[in-house]
C-alpha cells in the first residue's frame, strides 16, 4: 500500500475524535451548583405585636392574648347599682406589653431607661367612657401561666427605681374584664419620666371579640 495511502488512513481516526471533542458543550469554569433557598419561617400571632409605640425613649409592644373566662368576679358595681360589674364567668383578655429602651444621642454612654412609676391608668375599651376594668383575681394566675409578671409592678418587684436596658425586651402580662360589644382596647402607657402618656389602640384577638359580642346577648 502507498505510504501515502497509509499516512491518510492512519489520521482518519485521530480526526473523527477530534471533531467528537469540539462538538461537545464546554463548561462554564464558573459554574456551580446552587441549593434552592429555604423559606424563611411566618411569623406566628405570638411574634406580631398587636400595636406598638414609642413613648420618648421607650419603645412598646403590645401582643395579642387570649381570652379566658373569669373564675371570680371583679366585686365592682356601677354607681347607684348594687349588680355586680363583671361577674364570676365573664370573659377575660390577656395581654403581653413589651417594652425595650432607645438610646438617644443626647443621653451619651446611658445604657438604660428609666420608667419608675409607670402605669396601665387610663386605659379603656374603645367607645366605652368608663376606664378598662383589671382582673386582679384571676390575671396574676393568668400571667404566671404565660411565665410573665404580672403588671409593671411584677416585673420590678420592691426595686425603688424600675430602668430597662437599651435594646433588651423586658415584659409583663395584663387582663382586663370584657365589656359587651367592643373590639378594639385603647391602651394608656403612662411613664412619668417619658412626658406625655402614649396611647395604643389594640385590635382585640377574634376569641375576645366573639366572648365580648356573646356577653352581650
Amino acid at each position: 500500500m502507498n505510504k501515502k495511502l497509509i499516512a491518510i488512513a492512519a489520521l482518519l481516526p485521530c480526526l473523527a475524535l477530534a471533531g467528537c471533542v469540539a462538538a461537545a458543550p464546554v463548561r462554564n469554569p464558573s459554574f456551580s451548583t446552587i441549593a434552592p433557598a429555604k423559606p424563611s419561617p411566618t411569623p406566628t400571632n405570638d411574634a406580631t405585636p398587636a400595636a406598638d409605640g414609642i413613648v420618648d425613649s421607650v419603645y412598646v409592644e403590645v401582643f395579642p392574648g387570649h381570652t379566658f373566662k373569669s373564675k371570680q368576679g371583679c366585686r365592682c358595681t356601677l354607681p347607684n347599682s348594687a349588680q355586680e360589674l363583671f361577674p364570676a364567668g365573664a370573659p377575660v383578655v390577656f395581654m403581653k406589653v413589651t417594652m425595650i429602651g432607645e438610646w438617644k444621642p443626647s443621653q451619651g454612654a446611658q445604657a438604660h431607661q428609666d420608667v419608675t412609676g409607670m402605669t396601665l391608668k387610663g386605659t379603656q375599651f374603645d367607645g366605652r367612657p368608663e376606664p378598662a376594668v383589671l382582673d386582679t383575681a384571676d390575671g396574676p394566675a393568668a400571667a404566671k401561666a404565660a411565665r410573665l409578671p404580672w403588671l409593671p409592678q411584677g416585673l420590678f418587684g420592691s426595686t425603688r427605681d424600675w430602668t430597662i436596658p437599651n435594646n433588651k425586651e423586658r415584659s409583663f402580662g395584663a387582663a382586663w374584664y370584657l365589656p359587651a360589644g367592643v373590639d378594639r382596647l385603647v391602651l394608656t402607657v403612662d411613664i412619668p419620666s417619658e412626658g406625655k402618656p402614649l396611647q395604643l389602640v389594640v385590635p382585640l384577638p377574634t376569641s375576645a371579640t366573639s366572648a365580648a359580642n356573646a356577653s352581650g346577648e
